[in-house]
């Protein structure tokens, strides 16, 4: 470090005039200067290659939201179906008053008695419960039941009825699809 003494000569002299004649501090002083900040262009090129970054992560993030209600719009389907389906496997296999028709001969769901009951169930204004009214915020799934009689077993078969719940939504491509079996025991 250059050190100028108060009452020299040198105190009188001007920046400039200390600069020329120490050749090391003027190389210090304009090294500082230099090294000090971005410039313009490192700050565009910058700027321009986190843009580029936040453009792609956006697409991504984008095309991930999109189809995140998918997963719960399936989830709400397959509850309503089980739902349904246990409704009518906890029904009896034939009508305990006899005179089974295999179709809605009590009207109501309210008053379905057995598993052919259920064969008529064709809601499309949105999933009901079992007094027809409708549940709370699933107006958009349309469901429907078929009932057909078959037989399990190999050596020996026994009848069974088979109970099908389809759920689909107005906003998903796909239908779920549970089938059940109510056997005659």
């Amino acid at each position: 470090m250059l050190r100028i003494p108060r009452h020299s000569h040198v105190a009188w002299m001007q920046r400039s005039e200390i600069r020329e004649s120490a050749p090391g501090l003027h190389s210090v002083s304009s090294g500082l200067r230099q090294s000090r900040g971005f410039t313009l262009i490192e700050l565009i090129v910058v700027t321009v290659v986190i843009s580029i970054v936040a453009v792609g992560l956006f697409g991504v993030f984008m095309k991930a939201v999109s189809g995140s209600a998918d997963p719960m719009l399936n989830m709400q389907a397959i509850a309503i179906a089980q739902g349904y389906l246990e409704e009518a496997l906890l029904q009896p296999y034939s009508d305990p008053n006899g005179g089974e028709t295999g179709s809605c001969e009590e009207g109501a769901r309210q008053n379905y008695d057995d598993v052919q009951d259920y064969d008529c169930i064709n809601d499309t204004g949105g999933a009901l419960d079992q007094f027809g009214n409708p549940l709370a915020g699933l107006g958009a799934y349309n469901v429907s039941i078929t009932v057909t009689s078959t037989t399990l077993g190999g050596g020996n078969p026994a009848a069974a009825q088979e109970v099908q719940v389809t759920v689909s939504h107005d906003a998903l491509p796909n239908t779920i699809t549970l089938v059940g079996y109510r056997a005659n025991y």
